[in-house]
């Protein structure tokens, strides 16, 4: 069994995938995905705008034109936190969310900590708030228990509803505050972190309440059929085909408000 049901990838940079990438993840089940902008060489206000309008205009198509029906999280990561300018950005950013294909702010939040960092993601928050979307945070490797409660602060403070927060990037160590806090958690499958299997032990772990897995999958290191490689692990697990179910699909159409199917 690859795919129990049809697989919703909550997490990918198609810009780093080939149209044979494409195509091969939807062969294994890939129905759905949704996809954000990665990390720029030098961003810059200019660079970030032709990054995103790129992704509306040329890798959304791609998906589709590989079977794959295609959703993007707008955003700015800290990864691609621009010196200045970044209000500009950002308030050029409600424009692009029309024709139902924009669904989530994101992916934001901390990479090394700090006031800028700070600033840019309680800005983004915000942002959300006036447009009442998801918001995708992604929790980075480096110290991730520390970014990760400084997050689950800045968060609490903000005042969004826990329910419209997805954390991704959890792990062993951060899942369970993630989920304790009412948020979504996301299990980012890749071979030098959350391996499939490790993912498949967090879910019997964990349950499938507000869990969801996903590839971020993109340039560089990572496992393209990181996510049907878990279903098929997790059916061969004995887990039920509901439990699959939500975690490979359901919970992700469920926090971004889209059908089931």
């Amino acid at each position: 069994m690859t795919a129990p049901l049809a697989l919703f990838d909550a997490h990918l940079d198609p810009t780093g995938l080939s149209d044979q990438d494409l195509a091969s993840l939807r062969f294994f089940g890939v129905e759905r995905a949704l996809a954000f902008l990665g990390p720029l060489p030098e961003p810059t206000p200019k660079r970030l705008r032709q990054g995103l309008d790129r992704l509306l205009q040329r890798e959304l198509p791609r998906l589709e034109r590989a079977g794959i029906n295609g959703y993007a999280g707008l955003g700015v990561h800290p990864s691609n936190l621009p010196r200045r300018g970044l209000r500009e950005v950002l308030a050029a950013l409600p424009d692009l969310f029309h024709g139902g294909k924009c669904v989530a702010i994101g992916a934001v939040g901390l990479l090394h900590g700090g006031e800028d960092e700070e600033e840019a993601f309680g800005e983004q928050l915000e942002l959300a708030r006036r447009l009442k979307l998801p918001v995708v945070v992604s929790t980075p490797e480096s110290n991730k228990e520390r970014h990760t409660r400084r997050l689950l602060t800045l968060l609490r403070a903000s005042g969004i509803a826990p329910g419209r927060v997805l954390l991704d990037h959890a792990d062993a160590r951060t899942v369970r505050p993630i989920l304790a806090c009412g948020h979504f958690a996301g299990l980012s499958i890749h071979p030098d972190s959350l391996t499939a299997e490790k993912a498949v032990a967090l879910v019997r772990r964990c349950g499938p309440t507000r869990l969801l897995l996903d590839s971020s999958v993109g340039p560089g290191a990572g496992e393209l059929l990181g996510l049907p490689r878990a279903a098929h692990l997790l059916a061969k697990a004995g887990l039920s085909l509901s439990v699959i179910s939500r975690v490979t699909c359901e919970n992700a159409a469920r926090f971004l408000k889209l059908s089931p199917r």
